[in-house]
């Protein structure tokens, strides 16, 4: 199946005022292609500064199937990475805000 066809059929045979068809809400290959045609391509907003008030605060969110960690750095800069580490895959921030010395893995 060419989900990426389909997907363009149906949007251009939708009625206006209308709701999109089902496969946009449910269909886990739409939402594949979407998040790669659109959310996984540009930069997104995920927080603001001050929920990061000091060196070592952090917030995690998820975008997509990817888990991301905003912390501000020692210098004041804010750096983004995946919530991952990188010999064992584990999480390395479990809650969704707080504020650490060293981001380490578990």
């Amino acid at each position: 199946m060419d989900t990426r066809n389909d997907m363009l059929r149906l949007l251009k045979g939708r009625r206006q005022g209308f709701s999109l068809e089902q496969p946009f809400y449910t269909d886990p290959d739409y939402f594949k292609l979407d998040m790669e045609l659109i959310w996984y391509r540009d930069w997104l907003f995920i927080g603001h500064d001050c929920e990061l008030p000091k060196p070592g605060s952090y917030i995690t969110v998820q975008i997509g199937d990817y888990p991301v960690v905003l912390v501000r750095d020692q210098q004041g800069k804010i750096n983004a990475f995946h919530n991952s580490c990188r010999h064992r895959g584990s999480r390395v921030c479990n809650a969704e805000k707080g504020t650490a010395a060293k981001l380490v893995c578990p």
